[in-house]
């Protein structure tokens, strides 16, 4: 121990403490001639990189009979807000279908690691000596070349089980592979308590692992195959993990996905009080209902000027952040200019990983009144139809399309007609998608801009996407629309995220738009679902939240 006189040895806690570093990738099973590696996310705001020497990464393993844990002390570098970190078993190294990637920052086989306050150690759980810290393991030996850090373990219902630390506290568990466990498995929870020296200036602790049947955990609980490893679907997102494979690849130092503003189990509201240019705006936000596990509760403010509206990307800028220990704690007012500029608030529960990103825009006032807006779409035809008043104030009108509800580009422009009062406007145009949204800017002469509500028109002469949830987040009954080609019967299931069927009827719907109700009774547990529509042909999913 070369810092026993120098460090303040931690119990750590067996609370998941609040933290900004989670993990966004794990390679830990990989075939032939291919690396481990791991990618962690930083879902700080701030301006200023975050450092790594006080991290720790644990794994548990199981070789021939004899436990232990291997122990990662990170090395001494630095990772950017909204930033990519990735340690690997070399560099290059590769990965599912990539040869010699050098998207790393460290190999953990490097030996100038020990240089930069990091190492990997192997604790085998037998009777050892006490000077070292740890009467109940013994220091193992590392292997060249190590490639086994993420060693599966199986046992009595997981593959593997890897923690994160910060300073000793635990900040990101994870349980990935086969089995029916949702909590850490029993063998790790009846390990002794293991010492951890820390390299550099970082604290020495001890891990008590009694506690830790209780402690959150994400999970994937799918069969292991080739090339096994796991991804978050979403950079950063809460439970938001799937298995790898063909349609799941790995993107080290890449994003995987923007958050959803309608996933998570975090329920907060956020509008805009508009100001003017001297005084500012203000955006007023408070959590209104969340599951107790998630507090404290991180609500980070970002004015909206990156590359994509309505998502948060590196561009968008950092602005400040309060904390709600519970859920009577807010609501808070963050004043903010320019005035007229779109705000996000991204909602953090105490493990650091993201809930949603609830967009909020800036509503103009405008001289002119919309009186409707509205469109049909008929042979691949589209015609939007709007009606306004003040038509003498109109500067022009911009239509806006989306594919996805969320991303809009414009479609195309149409200019005022002259005489004042009230008047008709139209646009028309040939699409070849599924589903498409349509929504109106509108300007005056003062180029003031602002927004219709968006609407969708569905194409019955393009196959795709037919499942749509209305009510997300979900309390005693989830309500479906289903848009099919003809009258027909289907089944609807319902999973939780161990795959296991919550619900299964079968039910008659018609041609076009079809509304379902589900009840969901008392013994479905707050959490997230998965639900299945199945016909003949093909079969829709969809997730949702039950609250």
């Amino acid at each position: 121990m070369n810092k026993i006189l120098l460090s303040i040895s931690l119990t750590s806690s067996v609370l998941i403490g609040k933290a900004q570093i989670v993990f966004n990738e794990v390679y830990p099973s990989p075939s032939v001639h291919n690396n481990e590696f791991f990618e962690l996310y930083n879902t700080s705001g701030s301006s200023t990189p975050m450092s790594l020497d006080n991290y720790t990464v644990v794994t548990y393993f199981r070789i021939s009979g004899k436990e232990g844990f291997y122990v990662m002390d990170l090395p001494n570098l630095t990772i950017a807000p909204k930033g990519y970190f990735v340690g690997a078993s070399a560099i290059p190294y590769s990965y599912q279908n990539i040869s010699n990637s050098t998207a790393a920052d460290f190999s953990w086989n490097d030996p100038a690691l020990a240089s930069n306050n990091g190492y990997v150690k192997m604790w085998l759980e037998q009777s050892g000596s006490s000077a070292d810290g740890n009467p109940d393991y013994n220091e193992g030996v590392i292997p060249a070349d190590f490639n086994d850090f993420f060693v599966p373990h199986n046992g009595s219902g997981a593959t593997y089980t890897i923690f994160l630390y910060r300073n000793g506290v635990l900040i990101n568990a994870l349980i990935f592979g086969t089995g029916g466990y949702d909590s850490v498995i029993p063998e790790i929870v009846t390990m002794p308590p293991l010492f951890v020296d820390m390299s550099g200036t970082a604290p020495d602790f001890t891990i008590d692992f009694s506690g830790y049947g209780s402690v959150p955990a994400e999970k994937v609980n799918q069969n292991a195959g080739t090339d096994n490893g796991f991804v978050r679907t979403a950079d950063g997102v809460c439970g938001a993990w799937d298995k790898s494979s063909n349609t799941v690849s790995y993107s080290p130092k890449l994003t995987n996905g923007p958050a959803d503003p309608f996933s998570g189990s975090i329920s907060v509201d956020a509008i805009i009080q508009k100001g003017t240019a001297a005084t500012g705006s203000k955006l007023i936000y408070d959590v209104i209902a969340a599951p107790s596990t998630s507090f404290p509760v991180t609500l980070d403010v970002y004015e909206d000027v990156g590359t994509t509206l309505l998502r948060l990307d590196a561009s968008d800028t950092y602005v400040e952040s309060n904390t709600e220990n519970t859920v009577t704690d807010g609501p808070f007012t963050t004043v903010f200019k320019p005035f007229d500029v779109n705000m996000l608030v991204v909602v953090k529960s105490n493990s650091g990983c993201i809930d949603k990103v609830l967009f909020s825009p800036t509503i103009a006032i405008l001289s002119i009144k919309l009186v409707y807006f509205q469109g049909t779409l008929e042979n691949n035809k589209v015609a939007l139809k709007w009606r306004v008043e003040q038509n003498e104030e109109v500067d022009r009108f911009e239509i806006e399309r989306s594919e996805d509800g969320t991303n809009f580009v414009t479609a195309g422009t149409v200019f005022p007609k002259s005489q004042s009062d009230a008047e008709n406007y139209s646009y028309a145009e040939s699409i070849k998608t599924y589903k498409v949204y349509y929504r109106l800017k509108m300007y005056d002469k003062n180029q003031t801009s602002e927004y219709s509500k968006a609407f969708v028109l569905q194409n019955p002469n393009v196959k795709g996407d037919s499942l749509r949830i209305i009510n997300n987040p979900a309390t005693d009954k989830l309500t479906l629309n289903y848009s099919s080609a003809g009258n027909q019967a289907v089944e609807i299931k319902i999973f939780d995220l161990a795959g296991r069927m919550q619900m299964n009827l079968k039910a008659n719907v018609y041609q076009g738009s079809n509304f379902i109700d589900l009840p969901l009774s008392s013994a479905f547990k707050t959490g997230i679902y998965a639900v299945e529509v199945s016909n003949a042909l093909e079969s829709q999913t969809a997730k949702f939240v039950k609250q």
